[in-house]
Parts: structure tokens; sequence; C-alpha cells
């Protein structure tokens, strides 16, 4: 099997990130496929902002828990979903744009891989649009520097991966998870 297609079937989501600070050299290379990768509808170019302060790290994770845990409606769910992450990559575009939050999502896809051929993990947050809402989500906002008329649209996490206990479960073609219908 060639490497890319490896990468691209056994990629999987890491939500338990090692600390350690991640090479310029990596990041570097993942927003350059992101920004090769336009938006279907206009062509424009994305706003990518990369998030490495520790302190904005914490507010983030904490409101995007919080939302998680609201959003869930359990208050038990666990409080720490994602751990330790080192980057948030926020994709911000043009919000009159139509499709160009499925296109930021697109990219991002794109750049988690470009992530795993790094030796890295990435995690994709699915409340990107939610996140920023709240009283706590425009005060974080406000301190991003997204340019105005661009709205951030897929948010996501990257960093080295901590060791798994066990290592993730890999379907099978055997796996009974089709139905065809003709």
């Amino acid at each position: 099997m060639n490497n890319i297609l490896r990468n691209v079937l056994m990629r999987r989501s890491t939500t338990q990130f090692d600390p350690r600070p991640v090479r310029d050299e990596a990041i570097m290379e993942i927003l350059e496929e992101g920004k090769l990768l336009s938006n279907a509808p206009s062509n424009q170019e994305w706003h990518f902002t990369v998030l490495q302060n520790r302190g904005l790290l914490r507010r983030f994770q904490e409101l995007y828990e919080r939302l998680a845990r609201e959003m869930s409606g359990d208050a038990s769910r666990p409080a720490h979903l994602v751990s330790e992450i080192p980057v948030v990559l926020i994709i911000s575009g043009r919000q009159d744009e139509k499709f160009v939050e499925d296109a930021a999502h697109m990219v991002f896809g794109s750049m988690m891989l470009v992530a795993e051929k790094s030796g890295l993990g990435a995690c994709w947050f699915s409340t990107a649009a939610s996140t920023f809402q709240t009283e706590d989500g425009k005060a974080l906002l406000s301190q991003l520097s997204i340019p105005t008329g661009y709205a951030p649209l897929c948010i996501g996490a990257f960093g080295y991966k901590r060791a798994a206990s066990a290592p993730p479960r890999v379907l099978s073609s055997e796996d009974n998870i089709v139905n065809i219908i003709k």
C-alpha cells in the first residue's frame, strides 16, 4: 500500500496530546497545504490563526469543554475532552460565501493528513460557529486578530500524540458497516 493511502486509512483523531511544543517547520508544512486549497465557490483565500499562547489555549479549552457539555446536555461529561492542546488552528473565511464552512472542513481534513505525515496528531472540533457566540467566546475572539469580514469556520488542534495504552481499533473489510440498497 502506498504511503498516501496508508496515511488516509490509518489516521485517527488524537485527543491526548503530549504538552511539548510543535516544531515551527511542522506547523508551516501544515499551513502551506491549507493555503493551497481554496474554497469551492469563489477561490478566495483563507485566513489561518495559529494559537500557541498557553493562556489563550487554556481559555479556548475551557470554553470548548463547557460548550460541549452544554450541547450534549450532560453536565457529568468528562472535564477534559482533549488534553494538553499545544496548537489550535482556526480557519476563517468570508461568511457570505455559500458552502464556505463545508470547504473549510475539507481543508482541515487535508491538513490533518499532512500532520499525520509529519508525526503529529490532530483533532477537529465540531462547534466552530458556536464557540465564539457566547460572551466568553466573543471576548476570546477579539484577541485573535481575524480580519474584518472573516469568521471562524473550522477549529482543530495539532500536537504530538501522547503514547496510548492500547492501539486504536482499525476497521477491517469484514466489519459489517455497509448496506447496499438497489
